[in-house]
């Protein structure tokens, strides 16, 4: 169910050429309280910044420098990817673009000067329109064996993962790549091929000069240099994957505090609440009460190890 939240994290780039407008949009949304907003007077970055941050809805100026808007939308088209063409409000200043507009894929309009209470009415309509689309086409196949709360958190955290991939650089592109093929079973399979057709030619068999007789010098000297490169491509791909799960791990810690610190807060009411009634805990319970509602200190649980591991440490040393 769409709430109004979702549509106040909505994904928006405002595209003007125009500082004041420019500002005067952003500010205005913000002050709406839209969080999701990336502005850019240059229309040629466009389609790369929809690339990386999929927006849900696109502020246009027409006339730009350059490249116009209607330019920019028929880039947008030229993207062959699904559902990658964005919903486009049109912002001009001459009402004779409309129809031409909405020709060339935009939904909606708002002709200069504009009047806020209008752009914002437009920009919450043409969202929320996008967002229930976006969540009937995502819902459509979901496994009924399964709550809504479960699919919302595995499409937040594939969500989460792809941004991270889309923002990942060109050279750690490639180096996932090469990390990907040099672990599959073709980089086995186009090795073994090659090897063998190294050897063949240099076994004179086949009336050929060899050009690396045995012991294979060159190939050894190749194949060196071939495995210095790959490693260094798989210790690029492990930081990246390092960094990723320190996040993921943070992310784990932050939430467990939390949850931690509101059963917590439970505990206390429900011990409150007893002794309120007069109901009494039953006696064979392993937790006593002051264990139950004693809030965790992760710096405590830290000490408390690493004295533990000491003296564990101290002890294995006096048995050898």
């Amino acid at each position: 169910m769409l709430k109004p939240t979702d549509i106040l994290k909505a994904e928006i780039l405002i595209v003007d050429d125009e500082a004041p407008n420019l500002i005067l949009l952003e500010r205005s949304l913000r002050n709406a309280g839209y969080t999701s907003i990336t502005a850019t007077m240059n229309p040629f970055k466009v389609n790369e910044l929809h690339r990386l941050n999929h927006y849900d809805l696109i502020l246009l100026d027409i006339r730009m420098p350059g490249m116009d808007g209607f330019q920019v939308m028929e880039s947008l088209k030229k993207t062959d990817t699904d559902d990658f063409f964005p919903p486009i409000l049109v912002i001009t200043a001459e009402p004779g673009h409309k129809e031409q507009a909405l020709g060339a894929g935009a939904k909606d309009f708002i002709t200069k000067p504009f009047e806020l209470i209008e752009v914002l009415t437009r920009v919450h309509n043409m969202l929320e329109t996008q967002l229930l689309r976006k969540e009937i086409e995502d819902h459509k196949e979901d496994n009924p064996a399964l709550s809504n709360v479960i699919q919302r958190n595995i499409r937040k955290i594939i969500k989460v993962r792809q941004k991270a991939v889309r923002e990942q650089s060109l050279q750690d592109r490639i180096a996932n790549a090469m990390t990907a093929y040099s672990g599959s079973m073709l980089f086995f399979y186009v090795h073994i091929a090659w090897f063998l057709v190294w050897f063949v030619l240099n076994s004179g068999h086949l009336g050929i000069t060899p050009f690396d007789p045995y012991p294979y010098g060159f190939l050894t000297m190749v194949v060196s240099l071939e495995a210095i490169f790959l490693a260094t491509f798989v210790l690029i791909s492990q930081n990246l994957l390092a960094k990723e799960a320190e996040r993921l791990t943070d992310l784990g810690l932050q939430t467990g505090l939390l949850t931690e610190h509101e059963l917590t807060r439970v505990l206390q009411m429900l011990r409150a609440i007893q002794l309120k009634i007069g109901i009494n805990n039953d006696d064979d319970s392993n937790l006593a009460d002051c264990d139950l509602v004693m809030e965790t200190k992760p710096e405590d649980v830290l000490a408390e190890i690493e004295r533990l591991q000491r003296r564990a440490a101290k002890k294995k040393m006096k048995t050898i």
